[in-house]
C-alpha cells in the first residue's frame, strides 16, 4: 500500500508557524488524509484485471493474459475471485470453417425453399376458393391438348384408309415394278403417321404435367385448409376471368 508522507508540526519552517491562520499547513494536512483514503478504497493493485487459463492435454496454463500455451484451445477468462467472467472459443480448423461454411448454405438454402413454398402457398389461396375451382381450370388446361390428340387420331384415322388404299393399288403390281408415285405416297404416309404420333406423344405427355400440377395444388389446396388457412374472398362469378391464363379465351 503506498502511504503518503505529511510532515510532522515541529518540522515546519519557522515562517509557517508564525503565520496566525495556519491555512497552509491544515490544507496540506486535509489533502494528505483525502489520498490515503483513496488509496485505501482502491485495494492493492494486483486486484485489478482477469485471470486467463485453459487446459491442453491434461495441463492448465494460467496467466493475466492468453499464455502462447492457450493459442488452440478453448480460454476461460476468469474474475480474481475464480468465477468465469467469459469463455474465448478457440481458433476453428479450416475442415470446421468449411464445415460451418457449408451447414451456414444448408440453411440458407432451407429459408429459401421456405419462403419459396410460401409463396406458392399465396398464390394458391389467391387464386382458388374451392377444390371445385381447381378441377375447373384443370378442366379448362387440358382442353388444349385433349383437342390436340382428337385431331391427331382423326388424321391418323384419314392416313390408314389412305394406307389400306395404296396397299390395294400395290396388289396389281406384285409380279412388276412398283410405279414411282405409289412408292413416293407410301413414304409421305407414313411420314405423316410420324408427325401425328409425335403429336398424339406431346399431347399425351402435356396432359400428364397437367394432372401431376393440379394433383399437387388440389393436395396442398386441402393440407392449408386443415391447417387453418382460408381463401382470398372473391366473387365466383368473375374468378376464372381473373385469371390471366384464361382471359380472353
Amino acid at each position: 500500500m503506498r502511504v503518503l508522507f505529511v510532515p510532522p508540526w515541529n518540522s515546519i519552517g519557522p515562517s509557517m508557524q508564525r503565520d496566525s491562520s495556519h491555512h497552509f499547513v491544515w490544507s496540506s494536512v486535509l489533502a494528505g488524509l483525502a489520498l490515503l483514503s483513496a488509496l485505501a478504497l482502491a485495494g492493492p493493485a494486483w486486484g485489478v484485471g482477469s485471470i486467463f487459463t485453459c487446459t491442453v492435454n491434461g495441463k492448465t496454463f494460467s496467466a493475466d493474459r492468453v499464455p502462447q500455451e492457450c493459442a488452440n484451445a478453448d480460454v476461460r477468462e476468469l474474475n480474481r475471485d475464480g468465477s468465469v467472467r467469459k469463455v474465448i472459443a478457440r481458433p476453428l480448423t479450416l475442415d470446421e470453417q468449411r464445415a460451418r461454411a457449408v451447414e451456414a448454405k444448408k440453411r440458407l438454402e432451407e429459408e429459401d425453399v421456405q419462403l419459396a413454398q410460401r409463396r406458392r402457398d399465396k398464390s394458391l389461396l389467391e387464386a382458388y376458393a374451392s377444390e371445385q375451382e381447381i378441377d375447373a381450370v384443370r378442366a379448362k388446361s387440358l382442353e388444349s391438348s385433349n383437342q390436340a390428340i382428337e385431331r391427331a387420331n382423326q388424321r391418323l384415322t384419314g392416313l390408314n384408309v389412305e394406307r389400306k388404299k395404296l396397299n390395294d393399288e400395290s396388289e396389281f403390281y406384285k409380279k412388276a415394278t412398283l410405279p414411282e408415285q405409289i412408292k413416293r405416297s407410301y413414304v409421305s404416309n407414313q411420314q405423316q403417321v410420324g408427325t401425328e404420333e409425335k403429336i398424339l406423344t406431346e399431347a399425351r405427355n402435356e396432359i400428364q404435367r397437367i394432372n401431376e400440377r393440379f394433383d399437387a395444388e388440389r393436395k396442398r389446396f386441402r393440407e392449408l385448409l386443415a391447417q387453418g388457412a382460408r381463401p382470398v374472398q372473391r366473387n365466383p362469378e368473375t374468378d376464372i376471368l381473373l385469371d390471366p391464363r384464361f382471359r380472353g379465351k
